[in-house]
């Protein structure tokens, strides 16, 4: 085996964290940027303002919905000057995106609560069994026939 020849697989502690010190100092430049943002907002607005990323001339602000980043559009100028004063004279445009959110869950499907017996039987008793039904006497023969069937599925 050649002593010039270096292993396919690299463990984490041969890269000296050189790497994960980049993104880290990456993040927290975002992270400063941001907070320059948060300070040309309003408190509302700011709260709203949820990540940036500068990539050469234009920021891109990210926002939690699309109502409140409408409104962040329109201190556009007000955030440029902000970037100006703090040092980042290399930004010119601010766009501000919204983040998608993120997918929910899915939920069991729940079992309907059906109404005691005793309510179900109150029903029954309470429509009319002629033969000249209205219209609220045959919905709720229909409603006692569906709750009897479901009751007895269970």
């Amino acid at each position: 085996m050649s002593p010039y020849r270096k292993e396919a697989f690299k463990s984490a502690l041969d890269f000296n964290n050189k790497p994960l010190n980049v993104c880290l100092a990456q993040i927290a430049a975002q992270q400063a940027l941001l907070a320059i943002v948060k300070s040309a907002l309003s408190t509302d607005l700011a709260a709203h303002a949820v990540h940036c990323v500068a990539s050469n001339s234009l920021l891109l602000l990210y926002s939690d919905s699309a109502s409140w980043a409408s409104q962040i559009r329109f201190f556009n100028r007000a955030i440029l000057e902000k970037l100006h004063g703090a040092g980042q004279q290399h930004i010119v445009r601010l766009q501000v995106r919204i983040v998608p959110p993120l997918a929910e869950a899915v939920r069991p499907k729940r079992k309907p609560r059906l109404p005691s017996a005793e309510n179900i039987g109150l029903i029954a008793r309470h429509t009319n069994q002629g033969d000249e039904q209205d219209v609220l006497d045959t919905a709720l023969s229909r409603l006692r026939a569906t709750l009897i069937r479901r009751a007895q599925q269970d």
